[in-house]
């Protein structure tokens, strides 16, 4: 009797040392402050290295960690609210605090003192028609700058030689300022406002206002 309670415990001791590298979550809320359940269960984090999703596989999705998510891959949240849309974000179409400015068909919503990878996942979080802003045009650039003062961060980001948007498209409005984009080091691979009618470049990871873009009924 004895030796076979002390084979129990000995096998219970060896069960607990092993620890599984892959989690699978089943909402947002599951990955942390700014980690995203995606569609495959796995967490997911911001990375601007990612041309297309700016998003990256979390420590925890086994052998897909530190990968780049798929273009094709669906958006993430899996969080089956009442009110939740597909995938589990937001249903379609605009919250509280985006607002009109102007003419302009598309609702905004002002971000405080955020990094860039924070103010995408922000963005993204609230509405599954939101994103980080991107001026398509002058007219639009100058209707941000009323939102947030500039620096403010827009949904620009470098990829390779070129600069892509957060919806995966190159950026075809690119309005730089004197000196810009700055490929002095230390990297500086994100895009801000530096006025109401120019863009530069800044480290990804410093900290500036930002303007979330809603399109109502996307």
């Amino acid at each position: 009797m004895r030796a076979a309670m002390c084979t129990l415990i000995a096998a219970a001791a060896a069960t607990g040392c092993l620890r599984s590298t892959e989690f699978k979550c089943a909402q947002d809320a599951d990955c942390g402050a700014s980690g995203a359940c995606e569609a495959d269960g796995f967490c997911s984090v911001p990375n601007a290295d990612c041309s297309g999703t700016m998003r990256a596989y979390g420590d925890s999705a086994g052998g897909l960690s530190g990968s780049c998510v798929p273009a094709g891959q669906p958006g993430p949240g899996r969080d089956a609210g009442t009110d939740a849309g597909i995938d589990g974000m937001p249903a379609a179409g605009c919250p509280s605090g985006y607002v009109q400015v102007g003419s302009s068909a598309h609702r905004y919503k002002l971000l405080s003192d955020v990094s860039w990878n924070e103010a995408v996942t922000s963005c993204h979080l609230t509405s599954a028609a939101a994103y980080l802003a991107i001026p398509d045009d002058l007219p639009e650039l100058m209707t941000l700058a009323t939102v947030a003062t500039p620096p403010f961060w827009v949904g620009i980001s470098r990829s390779g030689p070129g600069w892509m948007t957060i919806q995966g498209g190159a950026a075809m409005y690119t309005p730089w300022g004197a000196g810009q984009p700055d490929n002095s080091p230390p990297a500086k691979d994100c895009v801000e406002a530096i006025s109401n009618t120019q863009i530069g470049t800044d480290r990804c990871g410093n900290h500036h206002a930002a303007v979330c873009e809603c399109e109502p009924g996307s």
